[in-house]
């Protein structure tokens, strides 16, 4: 398995496959909660990213923020939604599900307005599936080869 978007490459894999599965209300209400969140809060967990990645890592988890925003988008427009605060707290838990454990309680300020919607990614869990489990584990099938 590559790592093609950072540390946690199958985590950020599973939850762009199911950024699609939100509900008109699911994003109104990750958009509300992301609004709430402290910018100097965000601006701080941004910065412990930065500190405990190194540059290559970084290029990756920005290539996964940028195909996170992508779906995030795509998702928000089949409902009629334009807020862009659902696309940003997209972005910002793509981010903390890259990193993972490496940021402390900074995963829970980035994850949080999406974790309220998808409860799986309220615990920071590293990648524990082997390269050959990848598939079920992103179709969300639970049988093993």
């Amino acid at each position: 398995m590559s790592v093609v978007f950072g540390p946690n490459t199958r985590r950020v894999l599973q939850f762009l496959t199911h950024i699609e599965d939100l509900s008109p209300q699911e994003i109104d209400r990750v958009a509300g909660l992301w609004r709430q969140t402290s910018s100097q809060t965000r601006a701080e967990a941004w910065a412990e990213v930065r500190r405990t990645t190194t540059d290559e890592e970084r290029y990756r988890i920005l290539v996964a923020a940028s195909v996170a925003r992508r779906a995030a988008l795509d998702a928000a427009l089949s409902h009629q939604r334009h807020d862009w605060a659902f696309w940003a707290a997209v972005w910002d838990a793509v981010m903390a599900i890259a990193v993972c454990d490496r940021i402390g309680g900074h995963y829970d300020v980035l994850i949080a307005p999406v974790a309220a919607v998808m409860p799986s990614l309220g615990v920071c869990r590293r990648d524990q599936l082997g390269p050959h489990h990848l598939p079920d584990a992103v179709l969300g099938r639970s049988g093993r080869p």
